[in-house]
């Protein structure tokens, strides 16, 4: 067998410019058993590596060596967010990571701040991957973000290198499938050269999905930062970076072209296009979708290439129709959700955002008569009319949930964080939770809720 290893110059090498010092990385300094765990999860750490289906596999790193890291296998439990914040609520409370709502391509964003993890004395990091594994289980079904804020992360408070072996391990293939995008903000100089040393042992296509971010702002084009809970600390690290960078922005605001139709104002697309019931951008993706797509299973959970996205989104916006394919048909519904994501106040409004954070609340007797008058009574009269055509569109699907495997809830899952956000709140666990069972009943209710007839 080939074996990796590391030099004690190649060690110096890692830590040199950083200021950090070994035990600031991997804690593998702290005490003698951490450091005999290093030793013994030298050889594995290459072998997990090789043995993960996203990892290339050359014949001469083949090995039949035995795994001496146990892993405890476990169910997903189908528990809620509210109810998994109850059963873990001493990690909960810490919140170490939360939903941040939707990416711009309408993908899941999973947010994880390394500074909120307390002394490592005063956790259960088994009860933490726990955790951790049952909020991805609610997700991981769907292409999802994950977003790591490394910026706090110090020797007094890092796990063991043995656990975070342990995490690699648990966290197998369904997580690493649909995680589509991995954003590293404020890298330590360590994390970026251990990166290029494992470089050559794992896939392109996984490597594609690893992004480095150096300052908050290269967040910007990829998600919305403000429904990012970012610890005030992680802000205020940020800030020495820009400073340190001294980058000044020199872009120059783009003329908005008349033919523009994402991220403006349903006001403002009626204004341009008066004899148009719904949005150009909207019928044609729900028109493509009901006559080539209803059946194909997960339609809703992937995510087209972002290349292909851009350049739709570019044709729209210069007054073409973006052109659709059987053979891609994720385009479609990756643009539908961009659009409503897109949109300067969401599609259920600022206004109505303390009501569907109450209406769980609500007994199930009021709940129809509530949600027909917050939608027929509050909610502006284009809002209305696209609300309901989307709604319709949904139980399309709904009704093709044998083929196409997505039920209410996971359409809810999909499109809850695409139609409502609060503009002072940043996204967390429960609100994400309620914004979803909002949307699921909007979807199995929608021919009670606008049937006048209906009380």
């Amino acid at each position: 067998m080939k074996k990796l290893t590391i030099s004690a110059q190649d060690l110096q090498n890692l830590n040199s410019g950083s200021g950090l010092v070994m035990a600031d990385d991997f804690c593998v300094l702290g005490d003698q058993e951490n450091k005999n765990a290093t030793r013994r999860v030298e050889h594995d750490l290459v072998k997990d590596f090789l043995n993960d289906p996203e990892v290339k596999q050359p014949d001469e790193f083949k090995t039949n060596t035995v795994v001496k890291l146990k892993v405890n296998v476990m169910e997903s439990s189908g528990l809620s967010i509210e109810q998994l914040q109850d059963k873990y609520a001493d990690i909960a409370k810490l919140k170490i990571f939360h939903v941040a709502g939707d990416d711009l391509t309408g993908r899941p964003v999973i947010a994880f701040s390394a500074c909120r993890l307390p002394n490592r004395k005063d956790i259960d990091h088994q009860q933490l991957l726990c955790f951790l594994k049952e909020v991805l289980d609610c997700y991981v079904e769907n292409d999802y973000t994950l977003v790591y804020f490394h910026y706090g992360l110090r020797s007094i408070n890092k796990p063991s290198f043995k656990w975070l072996l342990q995490v690699y391990k648990e966290l197998d293939r369904k997580y690493k499938k649909n995680l589509k995008a991995f954003y590293i903000v404020h890298p330590s100089n360590f994390i970026k050269a251990a990166f290029n040393i494992f470089y050559p042992f794992i896939s392109k296509k996984f490597g594609k999905k690893i992004n480095n971010i150096s300052k908050l702002d290269e967040l910007t084009p990829h998600l919305r930062i403000d429904q990012i809970d970012i610890p005030e600390e992680v802000k205020q690290h940020d800030k020495i970076v820009v400073e340190k960078f001294k980058s000044v922005a020199t872009s120059q605001a783009k003329e908005i072209p008349k033919t523009q139709q994402f991220s403006i104002s349903l006001t403002e697309l009626k204004r341009k296009h008066p004899d148009r019931h719904v949005p150009i951008v909207v019928s044609s993706c729900i028109e493509f979708i009901e006559e080539n797509a209803l059946d194909i299973e997960g339609i809703f959970r992937r995510s087209a290439q972002v290349n292909l996205v851009n350049e739709a989104v570019d044709a729209f916006n210069m007054g073409q129709i973006a052109q659709f394919s059987t053979s891609n048909v994720h385009l479609a519904t990756a643009l539908l959700k961009k659009f409503l994501r897109d949109l300067p106040e969401p599609l259920l409004t600022f206004k109505l955002y303390g009501s569907v954070m109450e209406f769980s609340s609500l007994p199930e007797k009021n709940k129809l008569k509530c949600t027909k008058r917050m939608l027929n009574e509050f909610l502006p009269s284009l809002n209305h009319d696209l609300l309901v055509y989307l709604l319709r569109f949904l139980e399309k699907v709904v009704e093709h949930s044998s083929a196409n495997r997505m039920v209410s809830s996971s359409l809810a899952i999909v499109f809850g964080p695409n139609l409502l956000w609060s503009d002072t709140e940043s996204a967390s666990l429960t609100s994400m939770s309620k914004i979803n069972s909002y949307c699921k009943y909007l979807i199995d209710n929608s021919h009670l809720i606008f049937d006048e007839s209906v009380s």
